[in-house]
């Protein structure tokens, strides 16, 4: 009998070598079945993937590859300038807005939230740079348990009242968790510092001097809007109002890359602001957190990145490349799209580096 065991654990000890030294021998994507320029390659990757919608891809200052694939709505192509509610993508521009003003010394990220509502549960322990993070613990109004009504056209104030009496997750500093609730708190502060909405801020101090004219608050009668899918049908109906400062920007591939130029250039924001936004404040494992952005290495790359999406049929995912100039932006309006895969392995294309199976989720 001690036999036939010793036999079956060196039986199962041999399978799991074997199969790690597969995974490790096998387990990446050079992308040996496309050919072609690079463009080539990429199109033809999206093709096989039955991509649902719209791709840009930077490098070195100059668009490198832009398309869209499949209906954006009845009759209608994706294609670059069609408009998107960009949803979570809309933290950075939250977060590049109160840097903004943090260089204008009229805040700081060390300001507690009593500053600006002292009512609020815990705010003389919370900080602006918490809210950033994800690191202060208020809970997510978007968690599941909450039952949020994405349909109805809601307040900030209504949004906060979700949560407001409920116990934080954590120490503010000592972990991370996702909130929405703290960009909508992050969208507040912006108003009552700059003494503008939070939207008309946005417009007058990151789409104009970006030169973002596609970009808005308000999708206008008859233009050329992507409407969300999920498993090829209309998903369900969503309010922009439901997200404000977390998620409520509708853009472009095409302004989206203007938004990328303008930081790279130093336009929005100084330098030295550029990089504390793409450091680690915050992190839990598989996740790190800078101001408005996750921190990564992305395939040997120093890297800051977000997803985005809505459950009526959108998923989006941006990566930038910080020590070589390289964007890919990635916006779907069909819910089923993984864009943060199909980002990673157009990331493996253009610099022709094999990507590991892990690296698709980290």
């Amino acid at each position: 009998m001690r036999k036939f065991f010793k036999i079956v654990l060196i039986s199962v000890l041999t399978l799991v070598v074997f199969g790690g030294a597969s995974l490790l021998f096998f387990g990446r994507d050079s992308h040996g079945n496309l050919s072609g320029s690079i463009p080539e390659q990429i199109d033809q990757y999206l093709s096989n993937q039955e991509f649902q919608g719209t791709v840009l891809i930077s490098k070195d200052g100059e668009v490198l590859f832009k398309k869209g694939y499949g209906a954006a709505a009845p009759n209608v192509q994706n294609s670059p300038n069609t408009l998107y509610q960009i949803a979570s993508l809309s933290k950075s521009f939250t977060a590049v807005a109160i840097m903004q003003l943090a260089e204008k010394q009229l805040l700081t990220v060390d300001d507690p939230l009593a500053k600006y509502f002292p009512d609020f549960p815990n705010a003389d322990t919370i900080t602006i740079g918490h809210l950033l993070s994800h690191s202060s613990g208020i809970p997510d109004y978007l968690n599941p348990d909450y039952q949020f009504d994405f349909s109805k056209e809601w307040e900030p104030d209504e949004i906060l009242d979700i949560v407001r009496n409920d116990k934080l997750e954590f120490t503010p500093g000592e972990s991370f968790s996702y909130s929405n609730t703290g960009y909508v708190l992050l969208g507040l502060i912006i108003e009552e510092v700059s003494g503008k909405p939070y939207s008309n801020y946005i417009e007058e101090h990151i789409f104009k001097p970006s030169g973002m004219h596609n970009s808005m608050f308000t999708i206008p009668e008859g233009a050329q809007a992507a409407k969300g899918h999920v498993e090829g049908k209309f998903g369900p109906l969503m309010h922009n109002s439901a997200a404000y400062a977390a998620g409520d920007i509708i853009s472009t591939v095409e302004d989206l890359a203007l938004f990328d130029e303008a930081l790279r250039q130093n336009l929005l924001v100084n330098e030295e602001t550029t990089k504390l936004m793409g450091t680690t404040h915050a992190s839990k494992f598989p996740y790190q957190y800078g101001y408005g952005w996750y921190t990564q290495d992305v395939l040997g790359h120093n890297a800051v990145g977000h997803s985005g999406g809505f459950p009526s049929g959108f998923r989006h995912y941006i990566v930038r490349l910080q020590n070589v100039d390289l964007t890919v932006i990635v916006l779907s309006n069909e819910m089923t799209v993984n864009s943060k895969t199909i980002n990673r392995n157009l990331t493996s294309i253009v610099l022709q580096k094999p990507l590991w199976i892990w690296e698709e989720l980290l």
